[in-house]
């Protein structure tokens, strides 16, 4: 059933965004109400009996064992996703009109991706939506909106707020969790690695973000690491390599990145039969500048293809392109602090997976040879967090390589041993170790799940 079509409504899981779901649907006359799944336990079992809606609006991480779902389906009563209602309500109100859009996805690299599309296309009045901040960019001023999840509802929580601001952006760019609505222009997954199990067990991350391309059928263009998508009725490019139609162009895999940092030479994205939203296929190159020698590592790779990709999916021109990429604030970066280096990658997307190659960094850049790693999680802050086997690996296949090591966060104390391994309740405190521990020339690597 399409949502239109139905005049009874429940909105599960205020905790991810009914609330805003629900608020909307009202304002189109429908009769709703609200439901939390994770109290059901606290209810008396006739509340579930008989269920009179036309139609329940559930997220895709819900478990399929929570009574209410069990009593929706035994009742027939058809399901929406949250993702499938944002898409059909900004539908409905033609929240887009005028507005080029982009959404992402994906387990690694959401973020980076969603700030580099804004630098690639500086000069334009940029709506910015991001797991780590909310913006409006023009020409004239930047206007911070209140922090808001990647949850799909967000989406219309965020155009809400800049129609009340009388805000007109050129370009809108979401972050969106565990799948595509559709409201877009260009959908892009920056990547299917690092899957994880949602839905109480009973579904793959991945398998849910494959699922959601059926939102963009017959509809504007995927971009995506070379996905497998012959059974679904989409146009798609493809970031990533020399096989595929987009990729940042490397002298002799000693970088991915030519010569970064060199006077006189800049690393080259090349593109060849692009699909532009128009129709068009284009082909050609584009030299850019990166401010630092840290971007070209894997971490900034694929976020920077995937960023390159949907620009000029957009039909945005190259020569309209601003070239000059800087890393993306609250990610990777490198900066002193008291004569140390300090690598910081402390941040909501953080991955043990990128630990070897920042560690190579900081032996480069460190005057002393010495290096101090600061890993684990604040837990308060984040959803996923730190996989206790995977780190136990990291410390025992590591350890050897740093002066010390500072683990951040409560549920890792007691579980892992060895000489040099401390532990720190916040990164701040661990920080502030690490900087004592040490003298000047030592490189501080701080890789710690947080939100920022």
């Amino acid at each position: 059933m399409e949502l239109k079509e139905a005049s009874k409504i429940l909105v599960l899981d205020p905790i991810h965004g009914a609330e805003v779901i629900a608020g909307e649907l009202k304002e189109l006359g429908k009769e709703v109400e609200i439901f939390n799944p994770y109290r059901e336990t606290f209810l008396d079992q006739t509340f579930f009996k008989g269920l009179n809606f036309d139609l329940v609006i559930a997220p895709v991480h819900l478990s399929p064992n929570f009574e209410i779902i069990k009593q929706a389906l035994k009742n027939n009563i058809p399901f929406l996703t949250h993702h499938e209602a944002v898409k059909e309500i900004a539908a409905i109100k033609n929240l887009f009109a005028n507005i080029k859009v982009v959404e992402v996805t994906g387990t690694i690299g959401k973020t980076s991706t969603c700030e580099l599309i804004n630098q690639l296309v500086e000069g334009k009045r940029v709506l910015l939506h991001t797991s780590s901040s909310t913006r409006f960019i023009s020409p004239d001023n930047t206007q911070i909106f209140p922090r808001l999840g990647g949850t799909p509802a967000n989406v219309l929580k965020v155009m809400s707020i800049a129609k009340e601001k009388i805000l007109s952006p050129d370009i809108a760019v979401f972050e969106v969790s565990l799948g595509l609505t559709g409201i877009g222009d260009v959908g892009v997954i920056t990547s299917l690695k690092e899957d994880y199990r949602i839905a109480g067990g009973t579904k793959d991350a991945s398998a849910v973000k494959k699922a959601s391309l059926q939102n963009y059928e017959n509809k504007g263009i995927i971009v995506h690491p070379g996905l497998f998508l012959s059974h679904i009725s989409v146009r798609e490019n493809i970031f990533g390599g020399r096989d595929r139609n987009l990729w940042i162009e490397g002298k002799e895999n000693i970088s991915p990145y030519r010569a970064c940092g060199v006077v006189g030479q800049s690393p080259t994205v090349i593109y060849n039969r692009l699909r532009t939203i128009t129709g068009d296929f284009i082909g050609g190159e584009i030299a850019f500048k990166p401010h630092d020698s840290y971007m070209s590592t894997e971490f900034y790779r694929d976020p920077l293809e995937a960023a390159f990709c949907a620009v000029l999916s957009l039909g945005i021109a190259p020569e309209e392109i601003n070239t000059d990429v800087s890393p993306v604030v609250g990610r990777m970066k490198l900066e002193k602090i008291k004569g140390r280096f300090l690598i910081d990658n402390s941040n909501s997307g953080t991955k043990l997976k990128f630990l070897g190659e920042i560690a190579e960094m900081a032996r480069r850049i460190s005057e002393s040879g010495k290096m101090i790693l600061i890993i684990g999680a604040e837990s308060e802050y984040v959803c996923e967090g730190v996989d206790l086997e995977e780190l136990k690996k990291v410390v025992e296949q590591r350890a050897s390589d740093f002066h010390e090591i500072i683990i951040v966060g409560e549920e890792f104390k007691q579980k892992i041993e060895g000489k040099n391994v401390f532990f720190a309740t916040e990164l701040d405190a661990a920080l502030e170790k690490a900087v004592s521990d040490s003298e000047e020339g030592f490189a501080i690597i701080s890789n710690v799940k947080t939100w920022r």
